[in-house]
Formats: C-alpha cells, sequence, structure tokens
C-alpha cells in the first residue's frame, strides 16, 4: 500500500505538469499604450527629424505627443523639447517663439527635469535676439576692394599731375604775358 501512494502522487503531477488542466482560451490583451512607454519612439523620431533638417516635423510629432497625453511628466517636457529645436541657428526666425515656449516651461514645471538649461537657454535667447536686432540697425558698409583702391590710386596721381600741368601752363602764360624789352 505504500508503493501506491507515491504512484498515485506522480500519476497527478504528471497529468497537471503535461498541460491536461484547463487553461484559459482567451489571448492576453495588448498593454495599453502609455506616455512612458510612447515617449522613447516620440523623443527619438524628433530628434532624427532635427539632425536631417526637418525641424517641422520634430515639432509636429512633439505637439501631438503632448494632445495625446496632456497630463502626464513627458508631456511637460514636450515644451522644452520643442524650443530647444527651435532656437537652431538654421530656424532664425523662431527665437521669439522659442523664448516664449522656454518661459512657459519654466512657469508651467516648477520640477521640470530642464529647469536649469532652460533658463541658460532663455537667457542666451534673448541675447541672441538683441545681438541680431544690434547688427539690424547698423547699416551696411561698403567694402573696399583691391581693384577700388587701385582706381583711387590712379586718379590722385593723375590729378596731381593735371595740377603740375596746369601750373606750368600758367608760369608760361605769365612769362609769355610779360612784355619783352
Amino acid at each position: 500500500m505504500r508503493r501506491r501512494t507515491p504512484v498515485a502522487l506522480a500519476l497527478v503531477v504528471l497529468l497537471a505538469g503535461s498541460g491536461c488542466l484547463p487553461t484559459s482560451s482567451t489571448p492576453p490583451k495588448p498593454a495599453e499604450a502609455t506616455a512612458q512607454s510612447e515617449w522613447p519612439a516620440v523623443y527619438a523620431r524628433a530628434i532624427a527629424d532635427a539632425n536631417e533638417s526637418r525641424a517641422s516635423e520634430a515639432d509636429r510629432e512633439l505637439s501631438a505627443f503632448a494632445q495625446r497625453y496632456p497630463s502626464s511628466p513627458e508631456a511637460s517636457e514636450v515644451m522644452y523639447w520643442r524650443a530647444l529645436l527651435k532656437l537652431d541657428p538654421a530656424n532664425s526666425t523662431a527665437v521669439r517663439e522659442s523664448i516664449t515656449m522656454l518661459e512657459s516651461y519654466l512657469a508651467t514645471a516648477p520640477a521640470g527635469t530642464h529647469r536649469t538649461e532652460a533658463g541658460v537657454l532663455r537667457r542666451l535667447a534673448l541675447a541672441l535676439e538683441q545681438r541680431n536686432a544690434t547688427i539690424a540697425a547698423i547699416p551696411p558698409a561698403t567694402a573696399v576692394r583691391p581693384e577700388d583702391k587701385a582706381r583711387d590710386d590712379e586718379i590722385t596721381r593723375l590729378r596731381d599731375e593735371l595740377s603740375k600741368a596746369n601750373a606750368e601752363l600758367d608760369r608760361i602764360r605769365r612769362r609769355l604775358a610779360r612784355p619783352r624789352p
């Protein structure tokens, strides 16, 4: 009788382990997309677009993400990244918009991951905007080309020769105008 218990127990374990027990027939649900799960892919695409000079596409991608997940911590960082992309020197018309976005980021994200960087970038953007305004106010200077200088030097030399020739002519006229004794 002692041998039957281990054999019966072994049979139960074997049957249970072999998959004879009923299982759930419903497939597992795919995980719902969250801001945290989507952010790495959105960020990577935006950076790739920016590196390939497609700033408007990167901006559109980031804006769409922020609209899908408006209350997520990742969405609060979108304003920073959009402002950073607008500071690109290739996009000089967007400096004012970038400053506005950085100010908004600093005001609405008190615990933002990039607060220090946003403050520094805002100050740099303000300085850049001021420099651009100063440069725009300076009238364009005429560049002196080497051939212009040579021509000016030739004109000066010819004027000097003409003055000397006129002076010599005046001297001759005065000498001829004197009566002869």
